[in-house]
Formats: C-alpha cells, structure tokens, sequence
C-alpha cells in the first residue's frame, strides 16, 4: 500500500493543493494522511468548532486521515519556534513512513513561508525511511513569476475535478467571490490552464523537489 504524506498549512490548502491527486491515489488504494499546520484564529471566518467541523467532514468524504499542530494560530505561526514545527514533522514522518511527501509551495502567506521552510528541514537527510518523492503542490495565490528551483510534473484530475471542488465547498468559511481564486471559477481556471499545459482537460501541476526511482 503506498502512503502519502500531505502538509497544509491551512484546512483547504490540501484540496486546492493536490485534492484531484489524493482521490486518485485513495480510489487505486492508497493510504492518504494529511498534517494541517493551525485550524481557528481571530479573524472571524476561523471559529475553531466550525473550521473542526469543516476539516471532520472533508476528511471522511475524501478517505484521509490528520493530525493537526496547532489550534487557534491562524496567520501566527511565524510566532512559533521553527524547530518546533520541525520537530513535531519529523514526528510524523517518522511514525507515518510515507513514500511520498507534498508540501506547499511557499507564496507570500506567512504561515506558508514558515510550513515551507519546515517541511524543507525535515526532509533532510536522516536515518531511517526516506520518501522517494518530495513535492510541492499549488494554491491559488502562488506568483507564477516565483521560481522555486525543480522539475514539474502534471497530474490528469479530469475524472476528478468535480469531486475536487465539491470538497472545496465543504470549507464554507472559506469560499470567496471573484476575483478572490476561492471558488468554483477559480479552482477550474486553474486546473484548466495546467491542463493546457500538458495536452488534458484539467491538470494539477507539482513542483520536484527530489525524486528517487
């Protein structure tokens, strides 16, 4: 059974993120387990028992399970010491044993910046199991014009977009109208443009950061 280890920053991060490709690897019979950085925080859209809900039902339609680091840190997480966050990574990589780990790119959100850089140092090289394949998946918000060094590859989401954005709108508090990307038009328009890309209909796009076969 392959395991894949998914790391959001952000309840919503994971199906806007790689959601086709973890339907995809849970229908051929993966094992999916996601660590989501913080859930909850000040702003009003993150009131920890609605956002608990919101994760609990996304999480037993799409078949993966999560663990979360932290409750009620939303846009703080640049206040917690880095080694903490890497620590407590390492934690799950270890015990979790993942053949595949995807990572947010870092965008210009400071609790991505810092999930990033966390996810980056405990990929490190360390006894014990490694994964074959490190990745970074998108979010709506990532500048086209930043450059993180790797190759790309595509992933065919055709057969699963509707269930994509369907699992989205799970995360009531989190859909925004247009021009914000948080909705139907933007999830597809995206997709869409990866599939462009590479010859499909819709496409998720990752970006390489090691790949060992």
């Amino acid at each position: 059974m392959k395991k894949i280890l998914v790391i959001a920053p952000h309840s919503d991060d994971e199906i806007l993120g790689c959601g086709g490709y973890m339907l995809s690897q849970i229908k051929q019979g993966a094992q999916v387990h996601v660590i989501f950085g913080t859930i909850g925080g000040c702003d009003v859209r993150q009131q920890i028992d609605i956002r608990k809900q919101e994760v609990d039902t996304v999480a037993r339609e799409t078949g993966f399970s999560y663990d979360i680091l932290y409750f009620n840190r939303d846009a703080e997480m640049d206040t917690i010491p880095a080694r903490e966050i890497t620590t407590a990574i390492d934690k799950v990589l270890a015990s979790f044993q993942p053949d595949e780990v995807f990572a947010n790119y870092p965008s210009h959100h400071q609790d991505h910046i810092v999930m990033y850089n966390c996810v980056k140092a405990a990929m490190r090289l360390k006894e014990g199991k490694m994964p074959s394949l490190f990745a970074l998946y998108e979010y709506p918000f990532v500048n086209s014009g930043d450059n993180i060094p790797g190759g790309l590859f595509y992933y065919d989401i055709n057969e699963f977009i509707e269930e994509k954005v369907r699992l989205f709108y799970h995360y009531k508090t989190q859909i925004k109208t247009l021009p914000s990307p948080l909705n139907e038009e933007g999830i597809k328009a995206l997709a869409r443009m990866r599939g462009l890309e590479c010859g499909r209909t819709y496409a998720e796009m990752f970006y390489v950061q090691k790949m060992v076969k």
